[in-house]
């Protein structure tokens, strides 16, 4: 049993990549776009450096969240085919609406400083568990 839960968490792994890949733009049209004042111009100056990062969050809220506590992303293999899986997604579907490669790589750089994040409080988590171990 063990064994079917082991790949079933992999494979939620990827489809939570896959999905959070996708979810940003409806996080961005029907969150953002719709509940923040007209007078912000979420397209303009303001987008890849805070439109893009917060719909990014809000998103791995929902996501990140699912795949740390149920799925094991705190674990490195199981954060980097997260991070390849939610990179290969995005890309794909941003160079499908055809996006320049400068606008996608801007893209696939948050999402690489968010799970660079993650994995460093994974790393400081795990240290503070295993010192807290040593003495009991």
């Amino acid at each position: 049993m063990s064994r079917l839960i082991q790949f079933l968490s992999w494979v939620g792994i990827i489809i939570l990549g896959i999905a959070h890949g996708i979810l940003e733009d409806l996080m961005f049209i029907r969150v953002l776009v719709e509940y923040m004042p007209p007078s912000w111009d979420l397209t303009g100056d303001l987008f890849f450096i805070f439109t893009v990062p917060l719909s990014q969050l809000m998103v791995l809220a929902i996501t990140g969240t699912l795949a740390w506590f149920f799925l094991g992303l705190r674990h490195l293999p199981k954060l980097i085919t997260f991070w390849a899986c939610w990179t290969i997604a995005r890309a794909a579907f941003l160079f499908r609406i055809h996006n320049p490669v400068e606008d996608v790589s801007i893209y696939l750089a948050w999402i690489a400083l968010w799970c660079a994040l993650i994995g460093l409080l994974a790393h400081f988590k795990d240290r503070r568990q295993l010192r807290e171990s040593h003495h009991e």
